[in-house]
This record gives C-alpha cells, structure tokens and sequence, in this order.
C-alpha cells in the first residue's frame, strides 16, 4: 500500500485547503435548477466553510483518492480496469453481471427516464472496426447516446449522432432508427489517448450535428452546436437544451475488460422533463441522480432498477422496452442504386469496358461486388430504368424537387429587400 503517497496527499491537500479557503466539489446537473454544464464529471462550486472544515474535508478526500488508486492498481493487475472513464455516476468498483441488450423507458409525472445495457452491441460495434481500447469507449458511448435519443421517435424515422472534433479520433458517427437498428463508425479507431474529450478534441471548430431523418419529411431536421466539452453524455445534454429545448440529463458508461481485450460493460441513462414540469419533481430527480453511486441493490435488470431509482418519489410506471441491435443496411441491392445514379452514360462506360464494381462499407467494413452481368441484369429492370432516368431519387423527393422549383421566383424578379 503507497503509506508515502497517502500522507503526502493529505499533508499537501490540508496545506492547499488552508491556502485556497472553501473550495467544496459536489456533483452538477442539468436541469433549470442548476448550471447546464455538465453530465459525465464533477464541477466545482463555492459555498462558505471555515478553513478546519475544509481541512478536514480535503484530508478525507485524499485518503479516499489514495484508497481508490490503491483498488484500481489491484484492478488492473487483474485485467480488469474503467479505461479512460471519468463517469463518478456508475460506481466503477461494483461488479456489473452481464445482462442481454435492452432498453426500457418509464414515466412518472413531467419526467421521462430511459436507460439502456447494450453490452453485446457495442462490442460488436468495435470489433468491426477494430477499435483501441479508448475509440471503444468513445464510439460505444456514442452508440448508446443515439439509441437513447431515438427511442420513442416516430415509426421509421432515424437519427444520426456526428461528433466532429479536433482530436486524432477525427470524425465519430452514431446512428440509430426509431426501432434501435444501430451502427456506428469512426475516423481513426486505433489512436488512444487518456481521456476521451483528448481523444474527442475540443476548439472553435469542434462540433456536434443531430439529424433526424423520416421518407415523409420534406427534408431532414438538423441541429448543430459547438462542442463545450468533449464528453459525450454532456454534448449531448448540451443540444437538448439548445436545440430541443429539453431540459435533460444523461450518464454513459462503457468499461474497458484488458484480460479479455473487449468492452467489458455497456450501459446509460437519460432523464428528460416534459412540459409542465415543476420545482418539486426537478428536486426530486436532482436528488436523485446524485445518490445514483449508492443505488441499492436489486434483483431486477439492471436497466428497470435504474429507471426505478431515477423515479423514486415520483410514481414512474414501464412504458416499454425495446432491443438495440447491430443492424448495417448495405446490400448489393443498394449498390446497384448507387451505380445507377452515377447517369446512363457512366454505366455504360462500366458495361462497355467490363468493370466489376466493388465498394466497401465504411459502417460495418464488408465488401460488396457487382459483376457487369449484375450491372446490365439491374440497368434492364424497370427499377434500374428509373433509377438511371431519375438518378436514385423517389417519386416524392422529385415531386417536392418540382414544387421548390415552382415556387422560385423568374428571374430578375426576386425581392432581395
């Protein structure tokens, strides 16, 4: 046990409190209640105590900082470690069993409280792309995050996560539909870095686009807002209140098994309060998100006794569940679509010089190929006619291209004023 490195933490942080005078860390929340800052890590906030008091609190802190290394050394020499999570909301030194994926959400009030295990999807995820151990984590939280946000859509309708940072993980794509058909894919998957916001990369041109996408919208919905803080769960939270206007609050957690080299636990939670919300049941939640570490234990799944904590007080009721899924939607059937949109001149280019043509999928990395028998046999069809003549656009995209078209002024008459 590191006896030097105990006391000298609690000799240098009794010495900093009396210096620094009453700096107390609690955990912050997004809710109106609070600043909207944060989701995944602890903020600092000042409230008046006596120098002894801090002292003393600074002495306990570091002792238990010293316990805690002690316990994460001893876990990593057994292979099993937290890799690059700050998430203080999962208590990372209980052992989790493994459940199968599944998603529920509650109800209860104003409050609305989905929580998903998706351990199975996110390695499948990162296997494909054989991902280092911190993209693993980034990547899995961003999956879960997507199916999180789309549960509860519209019939059909998909939603895409896209982080695009400065980091050397480059570009992060979560997506998932209305019936978590999920996938996901990253610029770089074998960089590492210790946190994921390094990974992630946070600066000026650091951003976070959601886009909703449905076959009976006019066009797809997006909203884009600059990333506060590389940590997912707290990006996202970020948007809801930007863009959606929701009040929110959401933990990711994904731990990292080095023995087995795969991700070990997969797992997360989003509270959302709906019109009509009051102070009472914003306390309550608050309360209870902070007491999320000392969760009791229960015989449940692990995603109905979260959503059950989540709803103390309050009343919540099952709603339903779902099972995120890995599900990628590349076919040789979509390929063809895509060659038949390139024009009727480029497939004959392809037909005449007797090209093969072979595509990689960037989602889920299989291979596709058309022979130029396939190619012909499709451009034959009345499918592949119509996809040629219209260049892969459907009957209502074209006839919504002709009505914007219509309503666009002649020209030199628009009314630039």
């Amino acid at each position: 046990f590191p006896w030097g490195f105990l006391w000298g933490s609690l000799f240098f942080s009794t010495a900093m409190a009396l210096a620094a005078g009453s700096a107390v860390l609690r955990p912050s929340i997004q809710f109106p209640s609070q600043r909207a800052d944060v989701s995944e890590h602890l903020a600092p906030t000042r409230r008046p105590s006596n120098c002894l008091a801090v002292a003393t609190v600074a002495a306990v802190a570091a002792g238990k900082i010293a316990q805690q290394a002690f316990v994460r050394r001893r876990r990593r020499e057994r292979g099993c470690i937290n890799a690059g999570s700050r998430l203080v909301r999962f208590a990372s030194e209980v052992e989790l069993k493994e459940e199968p994926d599944r998603l529920v959400r509650y109800m209860g009030g104003n409050v609305s409280v989905r929580a998903v295990c998706a351990t199975e999807m996110t390695r499948k995820v990162c296997s494909m792309h054989e991902c280092s151990p911190a993209v693993s984590i980034a990547l899995g939280r961003a999956v879960m995050a997507s199916a999180l946000l789309a549960n509860g859509r519209d019939e059909g309708e998909t939603l895409q996560l896209r982080i695009q940072g400065t980091g050397p993980i480059g570009t992060i794509i979560a997506e998932a539909s209305s019936a978590l058909d999920c996938r996901g894919m990253v610029g770089n998957a074998q960089v590492d870095a210790p946190t994921v916001p390094e990974l992630v990369g946070v600066g000026e041109e650091a951003t976070l686009r959601v886009t909703r996408t449905h076959p009976f919208w006019k066009r797809p919905y997006t909203g884009t807002i600059q990333l506060q803080s590389g940590e997912i769960a707290e990006d996202v939270v970020q948007y809801l209140a930007t863009s959606e206007q929701t009040p929110a609050s959401m933990g990711l957690n994904v731990q990292w098994d080095d023995e087995a080299n795969q991700i070990k636990h997969a797992e997360g939670w989003l509270v959302t309060l709906l019109p009509g919300w009051d102070q009472g049941e914003v306390g309550v939640v608050e309360t209870n998100i902070r007491n999320f570490s000392k969760m009791e234990h229960s015989d449940l799944p692990r995603t109905d006794a979260i959503c059950q904590h989540m709803m103390r007080e309050l009343r919540g009721e099952f709603q339903t569940e779902q099972t995120p899924t890995f599900r990628c939607k590349c076919t040789k059937s979509r390929l063809a679509g895509a060659v038949m949109m390139l024009g009727k001149t480029e497939v004959l280019k392809i037909l005449k010089e007797k090209e093969d043509v072979t595509a990689k999928c960037d989602w889920c990395g299989d291979t596709l190929s058309l022979t130029v028998d396939e190619v012909r046999d499709h451009l034959k069809s009345e499918q592949g006619l119509e996809q040629v003549s219209t260049r892969g656009y459907s009957p209502r995209q074209l006839k919504l291209m002709e009505e914007e078209l219509k309503e666009m002024p002649e020209e030199g008459t628009a009314d630039w004023s």
